[in-house]
């Protein structure tokens, strides 16, 4: 090797230890650097016609596991998600109140029904019926805040939805514009470390939003998917959009059809197409999922139970059952029942057998055509068919509507007015019609039984009926609630039933001991969309047990959604921790790595200094 050759060797070791110095003196600037990964160069042989002629340096490169980055971002969703949640749960449980609390809805329902026992021991006392109408209206109030509460949480949802997305599409921007850079780097053999740093660091945060896939390519690009595989970033990003709600209510609700949707929905736009992502179940994680599950499941589901509270309150007191009286006509025999008194939403039970199976069918008025067909789900009764049925027709429709669900051998007929009359099949023996009868509100507060519509639909000005319909008056109804204005300005009905005939004495204690029976009564059966009980075998209790129950399950609700958000938060770290450890910088292995370098560096400068001066030698000869 010639001196010249001797002397660009030593100067290419001088230029890559010079590299190296370089990258160690910036990884440890970055030690603390929040998403910084340790960068080294590596160098090779420099050979020229077979022999080494020094050493080349290559551009400076990171060492990381693409597959646990994914695991990571993967959790990530996970965790922002399930923090979303755990954060609107544990202020819908403080709402609800704790189970022992004497200030939760199922202690208001409890105090109720004390206040309505000191009635039946002085119904003529007018400061024990104030006493009961003050905490009746408690009640009332109580629905109409907690309800409010959903809502709002609701409405809280869509922003962060919206926000959320106005984000993702900011990073998928900031992706696409290093992606860019990186690309070009790369082409040009330089070093695209750190811009894939910022990029992970944008990965990472949309990684927080929504459940994300994502592929890097040959030149340094990456394509960025959505978990469920729609493309959120090629070469360039889709736009994302949202059609925010600024007003939400319990009628609101998320429907692939565009039509029936009341809530804002997550586009994906690119050119010409546009995908629908909460259909096409894109968000299974990260905070907008988190917040779409919030805002079409979880919240809706608590404003069902608010509802189902309110809707057996106010049924509980108000309806009146009227059994059919007992019919014939020749060999048939059955019931006749006067449906005159029935209204929207009320209901005719008919339980019969034929062949020796027993079946049981519920009629229920509906003025609503656009409800109809009924499902067998909108009564929490188990093992009844339900058939909703337009009572504003002729009589002749009506008959033939309900004949049309029920068998041959039982027949539907009209005799007179306003009467339905159901009879089996005769001489044929092979039905029995075994009851028949309807339950019904009452449009009087006397005359009508002792039940009392106590509390009504203050928002739609009208009686609580359970009204069927596009929305059903179920809905919402906990928003609704309040106190009948009639009772309010005449107390006395808290106890006069009956003014017909003679009015009931004010010492009368009928009516509250009717009303304290329905209240506490055991046996209602309440609607599974409550998450309470399910579709087979529906909850069945006092209307303060499935309260109790109701505060229970949201404490349940909050609890497990914190115990799950702390394991997976666990999980993240872990994977976290483990990612820093292969990929962060080591600053002791830094300051090792310095010394060799700075020693090689050194050992290069050496050389240098020993071929010049044989140069010198060599100039001075002959002189």
């Amino acid at each position: 090797m010639s001196l010249t050759q001797a002397l660009n060797a030593a100067r290419s070791g001088l230029a890559a230890s010079q590299a190296g110095i370089d990258v160690t003196s910036r990884n440890i600037a970055n030690a603390n650097t929040v998403g910084y990964t340790a960068k080294s160069i590596d160098q090779t042989n420099l050979i020229v016609a077979g022999e080494s002629r020094g050493v080349t340096r290559l551009a400076a490169q990171r060492h990381v596991d693409a597959f646990l980055q994914q695991q990571i971002r993967t959790e990530s969703a996970a965790t922002s998600a399930l923090t979303a949640k755990s954060d609107m749960l544990s202020r819908l449980d403080r709402m609800f109140g704790s189970p022992e609390s004497e200030t939760s809805i199922s202690a208001s329902i409890d105090k109720l029904a004390a206040r309505l026992s000191d009635l039946i021991t002085s119904p003529e006392d007018s400061a024990a019926r104030l006493t009961f109408l003050n905490q009746a209206k408690h009640v009332a109030t109580d629905l109409n805040s907690m309800s409010k509460t959903v809502q709002d949480l609701r409405l809280e949802a869509e922003q962060n939805i919206s926000d959320g997305i106005a984000q993702a599409n900011t990073l998928l921007k900031k992706v696409a514009n290093l992606n860019q850079q990186i690309s070009q780097r790369v082409g040009s053999s330089l070093s695209a470390a750190d811009l894939q740093d910022q990029r992970d660091l944008a990965i990472n945060e949309l990684s927080k939003l929504m459940d994300i896939k994502v592929n890097e390519r040959d030149d340094g690009t990456v394509t960025v998917f959505t978990g469920g595989g729609q493309l959120l970033l090629d070469k360039t990003p889709a736009d994302l959009s949202f059609d925010q709600h600024t007003q939400i209510n319990a009628s609101s609700v998320y429907d692939t059809d565009p039509a029936k949707r009341t809530v804002g929905t997550v586009s994906l736009v690119s050119g010409s197409t546009r995908v629908d992502l909460v259909a096409a179940g894109a968000f299974k994680g990260g905070s907008i999922g988190g917040y779409l599950e919030l805002r079409d499941k979880i919240l809706p589901e608590a404003q069902n139970q608010l509802d189902e509270i309110a809707s057996q309150l106010a049924l509980s007191m108000s309806q009146e059952k009227v059994d059919g009286a007992a019919a014939t006509s020749g060999a048939a025999a059955g019931f006749d029942l006067d449906t005159s008194a029935l209204q929207d939403g009320n209901s005719i039970s008919l339980t019969y057998d034929v062949g020796g199976t027993s079946q049981t069918v519920t009629f229920v008025w509906v003025d609503d055509a656009s409800a109809l067909p009924l499902s067998d789900t909108d009564t929490a009764q188990t093992g009844d068919t339900v058939v909703g049925i337009d009572f504003n027709q002729p009589m002749a429709g009506i008959v033939a509507d309900m004949q049309a669900a029920l068998p041959a051998a039982v027949q539907v007929s009209n005799p007179s007015g306003n009467t339905i009359r159901i009879l089996d099949d005769g001489a044929a023996g092979t039905s029995n019609i075994n009851s028949l009868s309807a339950t019904v509100t009452p449009t009087s507060l006397t005359d009508s039984g002792t039940g009392l519509a106590l509390f009504v639909d203050g928002g739609q000005g009208k009686l609580f009926t359970n009204a069927q319909g596009a929305v059903d008056q179920k809905t919402g109804f906990a928003a609704r609630i309040t106190i009948n204005p009639d009772v309010v300005a005449d107390d006395s009905l808290l106890v006069t039933y009956q003014t017909v005939g003679g009015t009931n004495s004010a010492g009368d204690s009928s009516r509250p001991v009717d009303l304290y029976n329905r209240l506490t009564q055991a046996g209602r059966a309440f609607s599974p969309s409550t998450g309470i009980g399910g579709t087979s075998s529906p909850y069945t209790g006092s209307l303060a047990s499935f309260a109790q129950r109701v505060v229970s399950y949201q404490s349940t609700q909050a609890s497990n959604a914190k115990n799950d958000l702390a394991s997976q938060e666990v999980v993240s770290q872990s994977l976290q921790d483990r990612f820093d450890s292969e990929t962060g910088v080591n600053v002791d292995n830094e300051l090792s790595s310095l010394l060799v370098l700075q020693n090689a560096y050194s050992a290069n400068a050496r050389v240098m200094t020993t071929v010049s001066q044989l140069f010198d030698v060599l100039m001075s000869i002959g002189r």
